[in-house]
């Protein structure tokens, strides 16, 4: 099989499990290779490791929560992508330089065309390109933190 084949059916299978508990062998278990070749090829081809590519999706998900679902509480968000009440703040803060309170309150809600992004299976285009597709799930978090009137319509 093709590595950038694997490597895009290994991200499909994380984010369309990304609000459940998922570890490294579950991924490998699901693509039939042993976690540590499956691990290897996964940073060869994309750069980073698989736990922190999930690590670091997840996050990135849980920030678009955070304008999407503002009448869920910011703990409930954290609890829903795997971190503790008390660890999310502080993981979010690292990441950001920012708690996500602040972040909440920081930009206006972001409409319809992000939620949809969201919530498809496409957040992610699949390429042969891993590093493309990395690049442009950085850039809808990027989005979402550097313009505070962002203005996006449904199409």
């Amino acid at each position: 099989m093709d590595k950038s084949v694997l490597i895009n059916d290994s991200i499909d299978y994380i984010l369309s499990h990304l609000e459940e508990p998922i570890t490294i062998a579950d991924v490998a278990d699901h693509l039939s290779y042993s976690k540590y070749y499956f691990c290897r090829m996964f940073k060869d081809v994309t750069g980073e490791s698989v736990y922190s590519f999930i690590k670091r999706v997840k996050l990135e998900q849980s920030a678009i929560d955070l304008k999407i679902k503002r009448e869920k509480q910011i703990s409930q968000i954290g609890l829903d992508y795997g971190y503790s009440a008390s660890n999310y703040s502080s993981v979010f803060k690292e990441m950001y330089d920012q708690s996500p309170i602040k972040f909440r309150k920081s930009v206006q809600p972001i409409q319809s065309k992000i939620h949809s992004i969201h919530r498809s299976k496409s957040i992610y285009p699949r390429t042969k390109n891993i590093k493309k597709r990395f690049k442009y799930a950085r850039s809808i978090t990027y989005l979402l933190f550097t313009n505070d009137r962002l203005a996006i319509t449904s199409s």
